[in-house]
């Protein structure tokens, strides 16, 4: 059912972003791109008790709200939308949306909207009091290319006619809040561990030694280490190797026929026969690792380039090494010499370009573009 619904968004996306331009007014924004978007979540605009335009609350006589839609469930408003001519969308827009909300106690769900983007809010601060920032935001013309984040696209599930519940949405916006600033703190420790963190790494491994800021410094550097190990393992798992230690050190392999590597690519990881005289060095073994690792960052949210990394595999020769995608002459997606002194890494990716560097991260980009190009060439 979600991918049934996921396919029925993007070609929303698509026919929205081709209306836009013809959205001149709010009227016409309502009529071209907002409405048809409830339908698609399966509200019925012509149906008065569930979609009523112009929805109107009052504290009192002198203070009046209003918001341009409220959809309602067994007769209450509960979600209040509040609607701009497309491409005029502010933050100035949200305190009609904020008015309406708060005078309105069943009202659990804003949204403010242009037809193109999709700003939900609810109360995950005080009950009946709508948040300054939305917990989820979905962008048409993202949607329109196929990009979908997990969030948005579970937002809009459970915003749907029938799956809607008033009760629910709150704690669903907190979670979703607490989850992204947990992802931040995660980030921001992975690039640079907290001192509270080391501290309580060292106290989780059973660390000896009283916790001066001596002790704590020294340890940095090395939590940092083992943060880093630690994701690469989780990554190296997701596509099929157990850990790290498969990555061992070992002689190259004799070119593979085409037809071997289609059928048992998981096996092609940088092995080769005791008589070929070549031995794959460490820096060798670090760079494949690292193009895997890389990659599997790199393809985050390309679920179908992901599972391919299994495809990958090395090859080793008397002069240099190489990293292949199925094929070891169609499939190359670079040779690498290593290099004595400074650049320590030299690598020659598809069409010549050349890259000569110290930190592996600047070969991201045509890492990653040498990869997809494989796989859209291979399969």
């Amino acid at each position: 059912m979600t991918d049934d619904f996921r396919s029925q968004l993007i070609a929303h996306a698509q026919v929205a972003l081709d209306r836009a331009g013809r959205a001149l007014t709010e009227a016409a924004t309502n009529q071209y791109l907002i409405l048809p978007f409830f339908q698609l979540l399966g509200y019925d605009p012509l149906d008065p008790d569930e979609i009523i335009p112009e929805a109107h609350a009052s504290f009192s006589d002198k203070f009046k709200n209003r918001v341009d839609f409220a959809i309602c469930k067994d007769g209450e408003p509960v979600i209040a939308v509040e609607a701009k001519k497309v491409g005029t969308l502010s933050e100035a827009n949200r305190g009609e949306l904020k008015g309406y909300f708060n005078a309105v106690p069943s009202v659990k769900l804003g949204i403010l909207t242009d037809g193109l983007v999709y700003q939900l809010y609810t109360d995950t601060g005080l009950e009946n009091m709508m948040d300054d920032d939305p917990f989820v935001t979905i962008d048409l013309s993202e949607v329109a290319q196929e990009r979908i984040p997990d969030d948005a696209l579970d937002a809009l599930v459970k915003l749907r006619k029938g799956n809607f519940d008033p009760a629910d949405v709150g704690a669903d916006a907190k979670r979703k809040l607490f989850l992204a600033s947990y992802v931040d703190a995660l980030d921001r420790n992975f690039r640079m561990p907290h001192e509270s963190l080391v501290r309580t790494l060292m106290d989780l491994a059973n660390v000896e030694g009283r916790r001066t800021g001596r002790l704590v410094e020294e340890h940095a550097p090395i939590v940092q280490d083992a943060i880093q190990a630690f994701f690469d393992r989780k990554i190296l798992e997701r596509v099929g190797f157990a850990t790290r230690q498969d990555l061992v050190r070992v002689q190259a392999p004799a070119p593979v026929p085409a037809a071997v590597v289609e059928a048992a690519p998981e096996a092609l990881a940088a092995s080769g026969g005791s008589d070929s005289g070549i031995i794959t060095t460490e820096v060798e073994m670090m760079v494949f690792e690292h193009t895997r690792t890389r990659l599997a960052f790199l393809l985050a949210g390309n679920e179908e380039g992901f599972g391919r990394l299994k495809y990958l595999y090395s090859v080793d020769y008397k002069t240099v090494f190489a990293v292949c995608y199925k094929q070891e002459r169609k499939g190359k997606l670079f040779n690498f010499w290593e290099g004595a002194n400074s650049p320590r890494y030299r690598f020659e990716f598809p069409g010549g370009e050349q890259v000569q560097t110290d930190d592996l991260l600047d070969i991201d980009q045509p890492l990653l573009t040498a990869y997809l190009a494989r796989v859209e060439e291979l399969g």
